[in-house]
């Protein structure tokens, strides 16, 4: 599985309220915007970026290739995963897509290849659909590499009124890696107290402010 295979896709569709609604992928980290750390970690990663951001596309534009709007509102993060997939089949679709939340913004740069070269053995012994990493409590739903096709089985669950990202995955072929080394990558800014625990460290964190499970 190459660079080329996979289209990185950034979530910046939530509504934030522990930030008080404010477009939190957009605060500043020290010098930077959180999904502009976003975008560095993941570039290298990937063939092009789409973000997923239903206000403010205007700022979002100076981070993504395109900027993909939820096709029906208030449906999570799947939602936005959902239109980001139906972007990426229309326009120059690549046979996997990699996303990740816009309020991660130490991605590491070695994560995507570690999901790609353990989806690629799956799929060659089964018939694997999504790879996820575990980074040594738990599993980080919503940095996932999948395949394009899941963008069928994705819709039709938020059609029957899914919303939950445990619960999608429950129902598809998922396989797991290791990712406990990679685990400052999930460190999630939720509050403004969080990006003060980080400030002025943006490249090692002072202290682990929050790793969430995204469900």
């Amino acid at each position: 599985m190459l660079r080329d295979d996979i289209t990185g896709v950034i979530l910046c569709g939530g509504e934030a309220r522990r930030m008080g609604g404010i477009e939190k992928p957009l605060r500043m980290l020290d010098d930077r915007s959180l999904v502009e750390r976003v975008r560095i970690g993941l570039a290298p990663q990937v063939s092009r970026i789409v973000i997923s951001a239903n206000r403010d596309r205007e700022s979002y534009a100076r981070w993504g290739d395109s900027i993909v709007a939820d096709e029906t509102p208030g449906c999570g993060p799947l939602g936005g995963l959902s239109s980001a997939l139906s972007h990426v089949t229309s326009h120059e679709p690549t046979p996997f897509v990699f996303c990740c939340p816009g309020d991660a913004p130490f991605l590491d740069r070695l994560l995507v290849a570690r999901l790609a070269e353990t989806l690629a053995y799956a799929l060659a012994e089964t018939d694997a659909d999504i790879c996820v990493p575990h980074d040594g409590d738990r599993v980080q739903h919503l940095f996932a590499l999948l395949r394009i096709t899941e963008r069928e089985p994705l819709q039709a669950y938020l059609d029957a009124g899914g919303r939950s990202v445990h619960g999608w995955l429950a129902d598809r072929r998922v396989v797991t890696v290791d990712a406990t080394d990679l685990r400052r990558s999930f460190l999630n800014i939720n509050t403004e107290q969080d990006l003060l625990l980080v400030s002025g460290r943006s490249d090692r964190p002072k202290s682990t402010p929050h790793v969430s499970e995204r469900s």
